[in-house]
Formats: structure tokens, sequence, C-alpha cells
């Protein structure tokens, strides 16, 4: 299986004060960085708009760790109008983004490097590699925050239940105040049904005492015939 290595690449033209066997290119393949580095700033010296010494000064750059600079270098080098030396400058430009973990930014310059030379072996596995890479940072992103939603709720529910347990007194409070309200409502019944009550109980008197009454006027009505039919028959 392939590895995931970004090779910085450096295209030589004949037509320009770099050749095949210069000075900074022999300290590059012998991994003399610094001195390849200040070969090209000197070239840049004579020949800024150089866009080769560019791609030379930033992959020496890339190899000393200087990232920001190097991307700068390559960035620079894209003012060339010659399409292989901006597919060089945007692979480059790829690697350098993804060195800085933005996976994003790095995708789009291999796609670019792509368009230019789509047989481009090298920016074709850099660019698949960039895109598995960030699809996995996204993933773990939201695994991420699913889990810090469940820890949220938790410390949700958990505070819930500690306030219910701290303050038990307020649910058993309610229960005398309502049976202070269902005793307040009984009584108010009892002084509303008592009027009540003792109204019947003064009619039922009346009407016992009538009815005593009348049975004394039958008493006393049968008393009287009597005695008139005593006296008659007297």
């Amino acid at each position: 299986m392939r590895k995931s290595i970004f090779i910085i690449i450096i295209l030589i033209f004949s037509t320009n004060i770099l050749l095949a066997d210069d000075e900074g290119l022999n300290n590059y393949k012998n991994k003399k960085f610094e001195e390849a580095k200040s070969y090209y700033e000197q070239v840049l010296r004579t020949k800024e708009n150089n866009a080769t010494a560019r791609l030379g000064l930033g992959a020496s750059q890339y190899q000393l760790g200087d990232i920001p600079n190097a991307a700068k270098s390559f960035k620079e080098a894209l003012q060339s109008k010659n399409t292989d030396v901006q597919d060089r400058a945007y692979y480059n430009l790829g690697n350098s983004l993804y060195s800085q973990q933005k996976m994003e930014e790095s995708i789009a310059y291999y796609r670019k490097a792509l368009e230019l030379n789509p047989d481009d072996d090298d920016a074709k596995f850099n660019y698949e590699l960039a895109k598995y890479i960030a699809q996995q940072q996204e993933q773990n992103q939201d695994n991420q925050d699913e889990q810090q939603d469940e820890q949220d709720q938790q410390q949700n529910d958990s505070k819930n239940d500690n306030d219910q347990e701290n303050n038990p007194q307020d649910t058993d409070k309610d229960e005398p105040d309502k049976q202070e309200d269902e005793e307040s409502d009984s009584s108010q019944d009892e002084q509303r049904d008592a009027p009540k009550t003792q109204k019947l109980m003064n009619t039922e008197a009346i009407l016992d005492a009538l009815k005593d009454e009348e049975k004394i006027h039958q008493k006393v009505k049968m008393a009287q015939q009597s005695s008139r039919k005593f006296e008659k028959d007297w």
C-alpha cells in the first residue's frame, strides 16, 4: 500500500538560469536545504520574477519546516504564465496546507493541479488522501459533538435530580396547604349549610307546633261537642 508521502517537485527549465546541474538543485538533492535556500535567494536578488527559483526556494523552505514562507513562495510562483510551473506551484501549495492540517484548502489546490495536469499521479494520490482525512476529521467532530450533547444532557438531568433532593420540603409543604384549603372549604360549606339547617329545624318545629295546636283544637272541639251533648242530655 502506498504511504502518504508528499513529494516536493522542482521543475528545471533549460531556458532559465537554473540548469539540471545547478548548485541549488544539487544541494537540494543532497538534503543541504539551507544551502539550497541561500542559493535560490541569491538568484532572486538578480531575477526577482524567476518563477522556477521561487519553486526552488519554496521547496527548500518547506524541507526546513518554514511552511508559511514556503506557501508564500509557491503562491508567488503562480504569477508565471507557464502552466507547468503553475501545476507544480499548486501541487506544492496543497502539500504546504496539508502540513498545516488545512485539508479543505489543500484539496482545492490539488484539484487545480489536476486540472492543469490530469495525469499527475502524485497529485491524484494526495488529493484522495486529503479528502479521506477531511472526511475522517468531520466524522470525528460529529462524534465529539454528540458526546458533548450527551454529557450536557446528563449534567442537566443530574442537576435537576439534585435540586429535587435538596428541596423536598417544597413538595411536603404543599400538602398541609392543601389540607388547610380543604378544611377551609369544608368549614365554609358548613357555615353556608348552617342557616339552611337551622331554618329547616325552625320550620319543622313550627309544623310540629301547628300539628300540636291542631290536635289541641280538635280535642277542645271534641270536648265542647261532648259538653253540648251532655248538657242537651241534661
